[in-house]
């Protein structure tokens, strides 16, 4: 449906996007994920006409609409927006922001607007003022405008961050449902973790304007390219290792790895939740407790290795542990990276 080849856009000296490639199929969620300032709101404009390229294309059903040859104006492209402020229209009641935009007879556009109004389950609200709503009324009213017209993809940037955290889960659910109900493809821009893997099919990660890695987000969480991928998408653990004749050196013990992955491994990568961690005495003890934090449905545990370094395990709430209890650790699942910070293809203890 969309797609970018190589698309590029520079300001003076600095590449905000750099040989970006994207394809996004009918119907598909697709997040776009990054810290600020790496360039993911700046290729979402690019997609919905709000800047040129300095080099590539965008391509809608195969057709460029971004390029050395055309440039088709935002209007034209019928993508419909979600913006981080909402951007409702102040002077215009509810029902007339979502009518905005909308072509057809009268009876078509209150058609459509009662349709919407009763998708967002906001029917009452139907006469008020945007300022006369609450900030998660306004986000779903947003969304009903944007659908209005019937778009043939919907763009996002940055669209729950103005809310509270229990406001901001209970929305991505609903408005997922409700762009899935409507069956248009999704595009969101976000710096959340959390939001762009439970709200997303596929997942792009983006760093100073290129692609890093993309996939599903299993595949993002569980099998990150770089250290860089593993620290921003998740909490994970780096532990110094080096090749020992036949095996690997861990701070937890040799590890059984295969020899061609093992001699060039030199950072480990264990995941919290990976860690086993059991009481252990002094004689068998790997580390000792340094700090518990709860937090209602997990518990992390701070250890320090006998080696000095430090890692974080998580694990049931229901497990007490108390400060200086030493302890035995082993992980469960690992993954073995290069001096580069890349991840060594292949290998994945289990």
């Amino acid at each position: 449906m969309i797609e970018c080849r190589n698309l590029t856009k520079s300001y003076s000296e600095l590449q905000a996007v750099s040989d970006f490639n994207l394809h996004l199929e009918e119907h598909e969620f697709l997040s776009i994920l990054g810290p600020s300032g790496c360039g993911k709101s700046t290729l979402l404009r690019l997609i919905a006409g709000l800047e040129v390229p300095s080099k590539g294309q965008v391509l809608l059903e195969k057709l460029e609409i971004s390029g050395k040859k055309i440039i088709l104006p935002p209007e034209s492209r019928k993508f419909g927006m979600i913006f981080q402020d909402f951007a409702l229209f102040p002077h215009l009641s509810i029902e007339k922001n979502i009518a905005y935009g909308v072509n057809g007879s009268r009876r078509d556009k209150q058609k459509r607007v009662e349709e919407l109004l009763k998708l967002v389950s906001l029917q009452h609200l139907a006469s008020k003022m945007p300022h006369q709503i609450s900030g998660g009324e306004q986000q779903r009213i947003a969304v009903a405008r944007a659908l209005a017209p019937r778009p043939r993809l919907i763009l996002m940037d940055e669209p729950f961050s103005n809310l509270d955290y229990k406001l901001r889960l209970q929305l991505r659910r609903e408005i997922r449902v409700i762009l899935k109900h409507e069956g248009v493809a999704t595009i969101l821009v976000t710096h959340d973790q959390v939001e762009a893997i439970t709200f997303s099919e596929r997942v792009l990660l983006m760093n100073k304007g290129k692609l890093v890695q993309a996939g599903t987000p299993e595949e993002i969480y569980q099998q990150p390219q770089t250290l860089w991928a593993s620290s921003f998408v998740g909490e994970a653990n780096h532990l110094s290792v080096e090749w020992e004749e036949t095996s690997l050196k861990s701070p937890f013990g040799f590890l059984d790895v295969p020899a061609e992955i093992g001699k060039e491994t030199r950072i480990l990568m264990v995941r919290p939740e990976d860690f086993i961690l059991v009481s252990a005495p002094d004689g068998e003890a790997n580390g000792i407790v340094k700090t518990v934090e709860f937090s209602g449905a997990a518990q992390t545990v701070g250890v320090e290795l006998k080696s000095g370094e430090k890692i974080q395990v998580s694990g049931s709430p229901h497990l007490l542990w108390n400060l200086e209890d030493p302890v035995k650790i082993t992980a469960g699942r690992y993954l073995c990276f290069n001096s580069f910070g890349d991840r060594l293809d292949g290998f994945i203890a289990k």
